[in-house]
């Protein structure tokens, strides 16, 4: 069962880390994020991680709370979706702001 989501998301990129890999994000908000990844993990595995904002790396906890295995045999990857647990306040601010400008 999918949950819904209780925060707007935006079509941004970031650079995100999820664990040690770093991925750019599909979609983020205050709540969360999607990202793209070769190897996904299952949903409700803990996650920690740094997002880039400002120039900054800015730390979080999450949870993955959806993925879809990709086929990395033929470079397809997969996607999972990630819910905050641990998120500074000033980055949830941030991130819910609709004119914020994602870096590649």
């Amino acid at each position: 069962m999918v949950s819904a989501r209780r925060n707007i998301r935006h079509r941004r990129r970031f650079r995100v880390t999820v664990g040690s890999t770093p991925v750019f994000t599909a979609d983020i908000g205050a709540g969360g994020f999607s990202a793209e990844l070769m190897r996904v993990q299952a949903p409700g595995t803990p996650i920690t991680g740094c997002i880039r904002l400002n120039g900054e790396d800015v730390g979080y906890v999450g949870e993955i709370v959806w993925a879809k295995a990709g086929a990395p045999h033929i470079a397809l990857r997969g996607r999972i979706g990630v819910r905050f647990i641990q998120l500074p306040t000033e980055a949830k601010r941030l991130l819910a702001a609709p004119a914020l400008v994602g870096v590649s």
